[in-house]
């Protein structure tokens, strides 16, 4: 009997730290943050605010309209790799962007014309 509880005693010991050391990194950081900002082709430190940004791929339709800054942001639970267009009245642009690491937050510039 004392042999049993010696091993029960370990193994309560054992999992007891592998609780320690796999429970703290459940609360770590499962977002990544997408920040499109929109320029001009013509004058690439002018941003433009207020343009239709669009992210998509498949089954994924992401639309928002860039702030005065002329950034878009938008947070993501998946990696994911998404095409933009970004487009009003009188100008657009293109491009892609792949945001694919956690805790990380990615920027693309998309020159419209």
């Amino acid at each position: 009997m004392k042999k049993a509880e010696k091993y029960i005693r370990i193994f309560v010991l054992a999992f007891m730290l592998g609780a320690l050391v796999y429970l703290p990194s459940c609360g770590k950081d499962r977002s990544m943050e997408a920040v499109i900002t929109v320029k001009l082709m013509s004058d690439t430190m002018v941003v433009v605010p207020q343009i239709r940004v669009e992210m998509t791929k498949d089954d994924v339709d992401i639309v928002g309209y860039t702030d005065d800054n002329g950034e878009f942001r938008y947070t993501f639970e998946q990696p994911v790799q998404l095409d933009i267009k970004a487009y009003n009245d009188t100008v657009s642009g293109i491009g892609v962007i792949n945001v694919g690491k956690y805790g990380y937050d990615y920027s693309k510039t998309v020159f419209v014309f």
